[in-house]
């Protein structure tokens, strides 16, 4: 990315801002580099959004293959991680809002991808001394990142929207009917982007 600003990007974050998502644009080595500040937070921004799918045309980003849901309330690529490093309310609250909406998408049981994926190249997690809001946003926006390569990319909203009713129906059937006096159990609500 051209003019990109925040964070410590030294080019060789793969991102482009034209086209839809790419393979390597979501490799494990690239989600590393964003945990590790070896990109700039537009290149991080841009690669969220063109998963999300804004399309960047003509100097514009457009929506058109945006995912519904998201597009309603975003019809702007909204800032993930806030690039001007203020952390006033009046100027994070945009972004800190927008990112738990990102994170919220998430289903529970892909909430935790990000040690998992790149335990192996060597990341063992941030520690708590060192953490900072940017930091905390990054690893929200690579596990949402890993989360939409191995479940949403590559897949059209429709046939999406047509595997998510399969795996309710699955769950449906597979639930135990309830014994008298016994409550359902606790499934935290997700709000998905499609």
């Amino acid at each position: 990315c051209q003019g990109a600003v925040g964070g410590g990007g030294d080019g060789s974050f793969a991102v482009s801002r034209e086209g839809g998502p790419t393979a390597q644009e979501l490799t494990n080595e690239n989600m590393l580099k964003i945990v590790t500040l070896q990109c700039t937070d537009l290149e991080v921004n841009t690669l969220v959004w063109k998963c999300l799918g804004y399309r960047f045309f003509d100097k514009n980003w457009t929506t058109d293959q945006v995912f519904p849901n998201w597009k309603e309330k975003y019809p702007t690529p909204p800032d993930f991680i806030n690039m001007q490093r203020v952390y006033s309310k009046q100027v994070d609250e945009p972004s800190l809002r927008v990112n738990q909406a990102l994170v919220r998408s998430i289903p529970l049981a892909h909430k935790q991808m990000l040690k998992p994926a790149l335990k192996p190249l060597g990341w063992s997690g941030y520690k708590m001394v060192n953490l900072t809001p940017n930091k905390t946003r990054r690893a929200q926006c690579a596990n949402w990142l890993i989360y939409y390569r191995d479940h949403l990319f590559g897949y059209t909203v429709k046939e999406l929207k047509e595997r998510r009713q399969q795996q309710q129906q699955a769950e449906a059937a597979a639930r135990q009917p309830l014994k008298e006096g016994e409550e359902e159990e606790f499934r935290p609500p997700v709000k998905e982007v499609y």
